[in-house]
């Protein structure tokens, strides 16, 4: 056993606890018990596998790191794809004709309905290698001995699938509001990853693969959109009953 002494919670702390499974992280790092979205492995593994490929410590938040690098990373899946008529976010925002449904891209083709958008998203690193790999898995890219660390890869291949589950109603609001939207492109992006292929990844979402889950989404929001109106109403006349 080493002994190895530093300043609690110093630069030099921090970077020697990369890559080390401490007393706090065992329960973090344990095979699950039953498969879940991450396979049999937790996701406290990616994390430990986040620390061998980027370098130094997380510090900002997903959100105030999405924020600062959306511009960067819109322009990445951009120049990608070779996107005609590119818009960057100016503080756009969509709004359903009804003016009950909005969505706000970071990107997307300048005309009156754009038929593309770009929707960034900078996570941490454990979750973006992840969500990378998964879709690679689930497109066949990757050997069936990786099958563990995934869900079961679908009888037909859809982009919303891999997109992280806490953004896919998000992805799909794209779609509810703009009826015109062929295509939303999710691009993830970490300049901290020290593999070039593996800083910016883009999954493709096609309009086409999920139009029942866009009716769906609609009607639920616009009911719950109806409701929050009426609610609101009703309260505004409160004061009128007394």
């Amino acid at each position: 056993m080493k002994i190895l002494e530093f300043e609690k919670d110093s630069p030099e702390w921090l970077e020697a606890r990369q890559t080390v499974i401490t007393g706090t992280r065992v329960k973090e790092i344990k095979p699950l018990a039953r498969k879940g979205k991450t396979g049999t492995q937790p996701m406290g593994l990616w994390k430990l596998i986040a620390e061998y490929v980027s370098y130094g410590a997380e510090e900002d938040s997903p959100m105030v790191r999405g924020t600062r690098l959306e511009a960067e990373n819109a322009e990445k899946t951009i120049e990608k794809f070779k996107l005609k008529k590119p818009k960057y976010d100016t503080g756009m925002l969509w709004e359903s004709d009804n003016g009950l449904l909005g969505y706000s891209p970071d990107g997307c083709e300048d005309k009156p309905e754009p038929t593309w958008v770009v929707e960034c998203k900078s996570l941490n690193t454990a979750e973006h290698l992840y969500l990378i790999l998964a879709d690679k898995f689930a497109k066949g890219e990757l050997p069936d001995e990786l099958e563990p660390l995934f869900p079961p890869r679908p009888g037909m291949y859809r982009g919303i699938d891999s997109v992280a589950e806490e953004h896919q109603h998000q992805v799909r609001q794209a779609f509810v509001v703009n009826p015109k939207l062929k295509k939303l492109y999710y691009s993830l992006y970490d300049p901290r990853v020290v593999i070039d292929s593996l800083k910016h990844y883009t999954i493709v979402v096609e309009r086409g693969e999920l139009e029942e889950d866009i009716e769906n989404q609609k009607e639920m929001a616009e009911s719950q959109a109806i409701l929050a109106r009426t609610i609101a109403k009703m309260l505004a006349n409160l004061d009128k009953v007394k």
